[in-house]
């Protein structure tokens, strides 16, 4: 904010509005006499008002010289000829030229007071019905709303951004509740941190046991769990942790506890002779899964009688030998209304899918194909030959921007008009997609869920795949026998090894499975980098682009932010004329290779070959900057067949990805991994991590680090235990109904 210069003047005109974002391109003239274009997010700007703006001068390579804002205080237009040029500007929805000039003609210097106050005065001119006159008032107040939005996110350093998504949440009292209740800005759809919000209402004077305070906390926690994997929070600990958040009295805690349990917004129940404590729609997706699955689990269904017949035409068509796990597995969609394969890999999984998907087909069933994201599903389409969609397309998720949530429209009114349904990568589903799945489905269909239970769980809340196995009352089928391909894979026959807690063969080195041994960190980041950009490529052929480097952590040398600076270092330079642009101590330049790290559900994109618009980029997706218009204060981003536009104040949503984080690693497949096991956090030193990062690499492994770490993580079997009670509710449900 030091380096920024500040201008004063007066729109004259809008060049360019987007009402959905607040972005805005307009022309002003400066108090000196000059004139300039301003761009930036300054919802419903109108011409005739008077700015003062932050920013700094960029050079667009199309339109020239533009400042663009980065903070702006903007005042409505004094005067009869300023409402004038306001008004016939269009910024009132309903108010052109001609209307303006009647309304300022007739009501004077009360023409923003009438419009404010009292919209069946208007009435008074001939064409204004009260219909619209009131149409015209709401239009009006929603952008002195705006207003007021932006000067108090301006006075409390918060994003301008969030100004569309508080209007939307709040309307035209948006002010007066965020200042008695700013700690509302710390739901998921603002994502205001609570120490942030603290800091804000300490200025409010917001005392720090009120009860607005201590409600706040406890909610907060429960948020912010749900982001560690827990769907509840035992009361004691909520009350605990809540308590060393905001050291609130612990007394006064649990009455507004108390409170929201009685306002419905939490949610206590007992599992196991335990009091816990659930945010309420999470309570309700628990329990409707559970129902969902015992009642499919119920269903009545025989097998037809030509079943083995089909069975053995499948075997001769695919040319292959079905084992007695991969027979079972699919007899039992026939047998069952849900069904589990799991399995690790090279055991016959994709195979398995191939013949279900033959057999559907045989008996006339309609079959749809989902996977949590769009690599899996990418994936699962090119290997069974039948398209497969991510879960969000299937389900027809769009963004409510009214509500800040996805909404689908496949659901209970609405469900999807298919006999089965197949779910590859059975671990990425949460407790929240699960729900959703089982909303979408009519009560006839069948479901077989595909996955390796020994996988890290989902990046959301639960433990659902793990679960539904574990729980005894859903018909699961382990593929167990290794499928070796060729001469044999050492990456399968290793991951499966440490699957079993043995210790993979450091020493072969052949084949597709390498071991660097190196002593400190400096040798390690040493080898990862010349591994990625020569050697690999010089002794494998496989390009920089199709390596992928996975570590366990984002700190340490090791981790993410160190590597992905080397990284670009090596494989994408500055160079004397480059396209970059700096956001805090991050640099981004034309084609490095990013990822998308939170869910953006309404962020629009393109698809460059078809023209086909949509929205939603979401967390874990990889891409590559195609371009960098500072200018426009735009950098674009290709997903796939997805070319997407950030603004540069929205780019905390992308981070390089030459090297990711095991849990981003889920659901997807790289020619070549480079694993760094070397200085890793104790919490993150544990088998299902190791067995995770190893079953990414397709054609090539190589862990660089030392062999006592990989060790120990083979002999860590503890998994961070996740709050869930989805196991307990579907034996009980199957028990007693």
């Amino acid at each position: 904010m030091d380096n920024l210069i500040e201008i004063r003047g007066t729109v004259t005109n809008i060049i360019y509005r987007n009402e959905e974002n607040g972005y805005c391109v307009a022309n002003i003239e400066l108090d000196d006499g000059g004139e300039t274009v301003i761009v930036g997010t300054m919802p419903f700007l109108g011409a005739a008002e008077y700015i003062s703006a932050q920013g700094n001068y960029t050079n667009h390579s199309e339109y020239g010289m533009q400042f663009a804002v980065v903070v702006v205080d903007r005042k409505l237009p004094s005067g009869l000829r300023g409402m004038y040029d306001y008004l016939s500007s269009k910024t009132v929805k309903g108010i052109g030229p001609k209307t303006a000039r009647l309304i300022v003609d007739e009501f004077g210097e009360q023409t923003f007071y009438i419009l404010a106050n009292h919209p069946e005065e208007l009435c008074k001119i001939k064409g204004i019905s009260r219909e619209k006159a009131f149409e015209m008032s709401y239009s009006f107040n929603q952008q002195n709303t705006m207003r007021l939005i932006l000067d108090f996110l301006l006075k409390h350093e918060l994003p301008l951004k969030l100004a569309a998504g508080i209007y939307s949440e709040f309307g035209e009292h948006s002010l007066k509740i965020l200042t008695d209740n700013p700690y509302l800005l710390c739901s998921e759809r603002f994502e205001v941190t609570f120490d942030k919000a603290d800091e804000i209402a300490k200025k409010l004077s917001i005392g720090p046991q009120s009860a607005i305070r201590l409600r706040a906390a406890l909610l907060y926690e429960l948020n912010f769990n749900l982001q560690s994997g827990h769907v509840f929070i035992p009361e004691n600990k909520l009350l605990d942790i809540t308590h060393m958040l905001c050291d609130g009295d612990y007394f006064r805690l649990r009455q507004e506890l108390e409170y929201l349990y009685e306002a419905g917004e939490v949610v206590r129940d007992v599992v196991a002779d335990k009091v816990i404590s659930y945010l309420r729609n999470y309570h309700t997706y628990e329990n409707f899964v559970a129902e969902s699955i015992v009642r499919l689990s119920k269903m009545t269904l025989v097998k037809p009688a030509d079943f083995e017949k089909r069975c053995n035409d499948i075997q001769s068509s695919l040319s292959i030998k079905l084992n007695e796990e991969q027979i079972e597995a699919l007899s039992a969609p026939f047998e069952h209304g849900i069904s589990v394969i799991t399995g690790g890999p090279g055991t016959g999984k994709t195979t398995t899918i191939q013949g279900l998907i033959r057999l559907f087909d045989h008996y006339g069933m309609t079959i749809a194909l989902a996977a949590p994201t769009g690599r899996a599903a990418k994936r699962m389409t090119e290997l069974c030959g039948v398209e497969a969609k991510t879960v969000h397309r299937l389900l027809e998720g769009t963004y409510s921007q009214k509500e800040g949530v996805m909404r689908f429209m496949r659901n209970l009114e609405n469900p999807l008009d298919i006999d089965v349904l197949i779910v590859d990568e059975g671990s990425m589903v949460d407790m929240k997609l699960a729900s959703s799945i089982f909303y979408a489905l009519k009560h006839h269909t069948r479901v077989v869920f595909v996955g390796d239970k020994d996988q890290l769980p989902p990046v959301g809340s639960g433990t659902f795949f793990s679960d539904i196995v574990e729980s005894k009352y859903v018909h699961s089928i382990k593929l167990s026998y290794v499928f070796r391909q060729g001469n044999g894979s050492e990456i399968v026959e290793n991951a499966h090894y440490i699957n079993a807690g043995l210790y993979p063969d450091l020493a072969k080195n052949k084949g597709d499975f390498y071991f660097a041994s190196v002593m400190g960190t400096r040798a390690a980041t040493d080898n990862i980098v010349s591994l990625m950009a020569e050697r690999i490529p010089r002794a494998f052929g496989i390009p920089p682009e199709n390596i992928q480097v996975i570590t366990p952590t984002r700190q340490l040398r090791c981790g993410t932010h160190a590597l992905n600076k080397l990284l670009q270092h090596a494989l994408n330079p500055v160079k004397i004329i480059s396209k970059e642009i700096r956001y805090g101590s991050v640099v981004f330049r034309l084609n490095d290779r990013v990822m998308q790290i939170k869910n953006n559900y309404d962020i629009v994109w393109v698809n460059p070959d078809t023209g086909e618009i949509g929205t939603g980029v979401f967390n874990g997706d990889t891409g590559i900057v195609s371009d960098i218009d500072k200018g426009a204060g735009i950098l674009t981003v290709v997903f796939d067949e997805k070319e997407v536009n950030y603004s540069f104040d929205e780019l905390n949503q992308i981070e390089h990805a030459y090297a990711i984080t095991v849990h981003k690693s889920q659901g997807s497949e790289y020619d070549a991994v480079i694993l760094p096991i070397y200085e890793i956090p104790e919490r993150l030193m544990n088998r299902s991590i190791l067995y995770t990062a190893i079953t990414r690499a397709k054609k090539l492994l190589v862990i660089v680090g030392d062999e006592e770490y990989v060790h120990q993580m083979v002999d860590s079997n503890n998994k961070n235990k996740r709050y869930s009670a989805l196991k307990t509710r579907i034996r009980y449900y199957y028990e007693n109904t």
